[in-house]
């Protein structure tokens, strides 16, 4: 197993900043892994680090990385096993070059298969859980396979609990050809190239029911607020970026900001899709 100590959170998150991690480990297997969860008891599974911000502060708190054990593609009978570690772009690449289609919609989604299936991301119409035939878990109980009509899930949750850490899945796919699922998956690129560069966690709030989070915050006069270093993105109002050396802090400090706006215009409570961690 390997373990890295007293490492930059910077380093390891899509927002730039934080603290520093006072111990990630990467175990080489499903054994491991079940072995360190059992003698760790309370961590943090991080993924690729697209949808987790650390405060600003020495994180004692146990990290879990899943390393490149992990990240294997493989098809099978009706789709393909994927590993947790598998990044999605890659995955997306892969349904291309072999035909498969059923995925499309994931197209431009930042990010690693177990953490798009721990939020169940994709878009307001369907997630990747939509795709998962059964996915591939270890916790404290073992090492085990559930069957998706065994999962609830939901917008923007995968229905799995905060100390199960998904190791793998099978995702449902249909014969296609190359050129059919580069086209199915243009559009999704095409709208996601407009999103904001730079250094962010993508969208920070999820879409109430019947709303657009962009669109309120956008409507409460908010784009281009700044808290510090991190400023409301003027393209799209639910980034924030890492605009100027932002700290935890001003990003906090800017997600109260928007919220309290929010609320006193609309009447509508934001919750957060990006994860605080601290100690």
């Amino acid at each position: 197993m390997r373990m890295m100590e007293m490492v930059h959170a910077a380093e390891v998150t899509s927002m730039h900043c934080g603290g520093t991690i006072a111990r990630i480990y990467e175990p080489a297997g499903t054994g491991e892994l079940h072995e360190l969860i059992v003698e760790l008891g309370d961590f943090h599974i991080l993924g690729g680090g697209t949808n987790t911000i650390f405060e600003d502060t020495t994180i004692t708190r146990p990290v879990i990385r899943l390393g490149r054990e992990f990240a294997f593609i493989e098809p099978v009978p009706g789709g393909v096993r994927a590993g947790a570690a598998v990044p999605m772009k890659r995955l997306l690449s892969f349904c291309i070059r072999n035909g498969q289609a059923g995925i499309e919609f994931m197209a431009g989604i930042p990010g690693l298969l177990g953490g798009a299936l721990f939020m169940n991301a994709g878009t307001p119409e369907r997630g990747i859980m939509d795709a998962a035939t059964e996915v591939e878990v270890v916790d404290r109980t073992g090492i085990r396979t559930i069957p998706k009509a065994d999962i609830r899930y939901g917008y923007r949750t995968g229905g799995f609990g905060e100390k199960t850490v998904i190791t793998a899945a099978f995702l449902r796919l249909e014969p296609s050809t190359r050129e059919e699922v580069r086209r199915s998956v243009l559009p999704h690129l095409d709208r996601r190239r407009g999103q904001p560069h730079g250094y962010s966690s993508g969208s920070i709030f999820r879409n109430p029911p019947r709303q657009a989070a962009g669109q309120l915050i956008d409507r409460a006069g908010l784009k281009g607020l700044r808290a510090g270093g991190a400023k409301v993105s003027e393209i799209h109002a639910n980034f924030i970026i890492n605009d100027r050396g932002a700290t935890t802090g001003d990003i906090k400090g800017l997600i109260s900001l928007i919220k309290t706006r929010v609320k006193d215009r609309f009447g509508i409570e934001l919750r957060e899709e990006v994860k605080i961690i601290g100690q």
